[in-house]
């Protein structure tokens, strides 16, 4: 009956581990207690709405509050971006200037092979209305069409289907443009950049991808022109902004714009694995050269800055972890499953490289709910830059890089400015939730590495690369399986021959449990059997759940295996249309279903195959593995009939909607140790397994077991009155 019990929970704990990361539930790493969360230097220290940690935050932080220019220099971001700022602007107002003209459209055109993306510019708060990008697509089917069209064998699908980023949802019931500027401090008097009362507009177009403005005081008189530029280069988004002095006088000016907040939750994801990212340099003492960018420690999943937010703390960077370290901050963004946007300091003009430091463009972030209510409230980031000096009738320019790009290990390692800044710390094989350690992310990175290798250089096939490294980690894994096959035969036929011994022992010492459990271990010793021999056919299983888990990361998250198919896309070729296996990122869709239905485990939006499959190599692999010849103990007959039913069907379940290139790898390794079985057991039918049992298969780890059950024994033993071991 242990036995038995023991295999259930092994089986159990398994399934719970796929279940929890496909879930991806409980709290994540890098979650930060907000009670202890200590707020940064000059953040308000109340929530001004008085609600408390328990009920939702609905208000943004206090508004811009700096009144002297010997005030801290730091101001949080607005309660609302289409309004004047709280604090009296000292009568400046941003007027638009006659419109110059211009393009609001920067990049591309989309359908040019060397265009990456295309910018789609917007007057309010001189922002960016969308990135579209223009060798992404939305779904499977919409890329091969673009890659059938560039060989001139059809149209290109709609540009509703290219991907993009954009706003998701309203701040004090506006849009709020990618990166839009809120206000611009002049003299410590803050000035609203976004969008008037009155309606007038405050932004005018000044050429190609360019914005100006001009702020009067009271009487009408220019005091300052900001102006606002945008140009493309690859995935590579450069904003230049700069401020002039127009009144003969100097000014001391900071930026506050809107940062990278919530990106989409792209429709099918499993679960929401959304990153605030953030690239630090560590202090000049441990890194004197100050040229390592390192995010593992500084980036949080997003439900980690919900928490934060709903406890009233706002404070992104500066923390106080990150100034009692002294690190500096190198960038800043935020991820979804495939994409990223990160904002850094631009090109460092003196060198002509990308500066390490965000800082002047970049000193200050906090974060805000928007709108929308529910545990999905959209999250809007400011951004204050650091304060400039504009000499009496000059301009003072301030250079801001953005990303916006995919997670994909190729762009980040080689082109710049990302490889220089380390960006590739972006790229996190961790699926959340209380199941993040086990989904070894060192795995993972060392898996999508050989992969890329098998599909590059062996078989050109992402699905082909799957089963090679399947087939490898079996022969890796072949000596250990028939050792633990012939273990498993061992012990049943041991048991078998053992069987009217122990039955007497049972009459005998019926009365005396902890007897009768001496007894059996000193017939075992006897005999040289292992008591735990029979678990050691698991060890296969469990030395393969690291891969399944470390690859169920790769297959979700590896930008490289979006929405490629698997056999040369040889399904789609029979039908366009047909989206069986035209993505191992998703489920195989065998056959679309015309309405989704909730089945709480999952949704069943089609069938799909490969996991139907799975479940039968299961059946098959269980009905046909019993240890040979040997007659079955009780125990051991009702651990087979747990396992014939828990693989078969729960494995298939919990990874229905998996990827179906996870599905595939174990539903091929599952066939291919049923074959392995099959030649195992024709090698034991011809071993002399009683006599062949010398020292009874304990090898290390079973008789270091054995030996620690025997003194645990004793010491229970030992510990028992006189008078029960009578």
């Amino acid at each position: 009956m242990k036995r038995t019990i023991v295999t259930f929970v092994v089986v159990a704990i398994a399934t719970a581990l796929v279940f929890a990361i496909i879930t991806g539930g409980g709290r994540p790493k890098g979650e930060v207690d907000a009670s202890t969360q200590a707020t940064s230097t000059g953040n308000p220290t109340a929530n001004p709405t008085g609600t408390t940690a328990d009920a939702p935050v609905t208000a943004a932080p206090p508004a811009v509050a700096p009144t002297t220019e010997a005030a801290p220099s730091s101001p949080a971001p607005a309660a609302q971006p289409a309004t004047t700022p709280a604090v009296k602007p000292q009568g400046l107002r941003a007027i638009a200037p006659a419109s110059g003209g211009g393009s609001m459209i920067v990049g591309g055109p989309l359908t040019s092979p060397e265009a990456l993306l295309q910018l789609e510019l917007s007057p309010r708060g001189a922002g960016i209305a969308r990135v579209v990008f223009a060798q992404q697509w939305t779904t499977a089917r919409a890329r091969v069409a673009a890659e059938r069209a560039r060989e001139g064998k059809g149209e290109f699908p709609s540009d509703d289907e290219r991907y993009r980023l954009e706003p998701i949802d309203t701040l004090f019931g506006q849009s709020v443009p990618l990166l839009a500027v809120h206000s611009l401090v002049v003299d410590g008097a803050a000035v609203n950049l976004f969008a008037a009362e009155d309606g007038q507009p405050i932004w005018a177009a000044a050429g190609d991808g360019a914005f100006e403005t001009v702020l009067h005081d009271e009487a009408g008189t220019p005091i300052v022109k900001a102006r606002r530029a945008f140009s493309v280069s690859g995935h590579e988004v450069q904003v230049t902004q700069s401020v002039e002095s127009l009144d003969g006088k100097e000014h001391r000016v900071r930026w506050l714009y809107y940062g990278p907040g919530d990106l989409t939750l792209e429709s099918g994801s499993l679960m929401d694995i959304r990153r605030f990212m953030i690239g630090a340099l560590l202090s000049e003492k441990r890194d004197p050269g100050q040229s390592i960018v390192l995010s593992n420690d500084t980036s949080m999943v997003r439900s980690s800055v919900v928490s934060q937010l709903e406890s009233g703390q706002w404070d992104l960077w500066p923390t106080a972890t990150s100034t009692a370290d002294q690190r500096t901050l190198s960038w800043f963004g935020t991820t979804n499953r495939y994409f990223a946007l990160a904002i850094h300091a631009g090109v460092d003009a003196g060198k002509g490289i990308p500066s390490l430091r965000a800082a002047p463009a970049v000193e200050r972030i906090q974060a805000q709910f928007g709108d929308a209510a529910g545990k999905d409230r959209p999250i809007f980031t400011v951004v204050t830059s650091g304060e400039q000096v504009v000499a009496a009738g000059a301009a003072a320019s301030l250079q801001l890089g953005v990303y916006a790009g995919p997670l994909e290990r190729r762009v980040l390692l080689d082109e710049q400015p990302m490889s220089r800044l380390g960006m590739i710390g972006m790229i996190v094989y961790e699926m959340g939730g209380c199941c993040t350690f086990c989904t070894f992310s060192w795995l993972a990175n060392g898996l999508v590495v050989f992969l890329g290798l098998l599909h590059d250089w062996v078989v050109f096939d992402w699905g082909l690369a799957i089963i090679a490294l399947t087939i490898l980690v079996r022969l890796a894994l072949h000596p250990l399986t028939r050792s633990s096959q012939i273990s498993i035969a061992r012990f049943s036929k041991q048991m078998a021959s053992l069987k009217p011994e122990l039955d007497a022992l049972q009459k005998r010492f019926a009365g005396d449990k902890a007897r009768m459990q001496q007894e059996q271990m000193r017939l075992y010793r006897e005999k040289g059997m292992n008591p735990m021999g029979c678990l050691g056919g698991l060890a296969p299983m469990v030395l393969q759940m690291p891969i399944w888990m470390a690859l169920y990361a790769v297959l979700y998250i590896a930008f490289e295996l979006r929405q490629q198919p698997a056999f040369f896309g040889i399904f789609q070729a029979i039908s366009p249309d047909w989206a069986f296996l035209g993505d191992l990122s998703s489920p195989d869709r065998f056959i679309a279903l015309p309405v989704s239905v909730n089945l709480y485990l999952f949704t069943l939006e089609s069938i799909n195959l490969v996991p139907l499959l799975m479940g039968v190599v299961f059946w098959l692999q269980q009905k046909y593995s019993a240890p040979p010849t040997a007659a079955l103990t009780p125990e051991q007959e009702q651990q087979q009939k747990i396992m014939k039913v828990m693989m078969p069907i729960m494995f298939p379940i919990m990874l229905y909607n998996a990827p179906s290139g996870l599905t595939l790898y174990i539903m091929t390794s599952t066939f291919i140790g049923f074959l392995e079985s099959k030649r195992i057991r024709a090698q034991i039918e011809t071993m002399d397994l009683l006599k062949s049992g010398k020292g009874g298969g304990k090898g290390l780890f079973g008789g270091a077991f054995a030996r620690a059950l025997e003194q645990a024994q004793a010491k229970a033993q030992a510990k028992q009155p006189r008078s029960g071991r009578r």
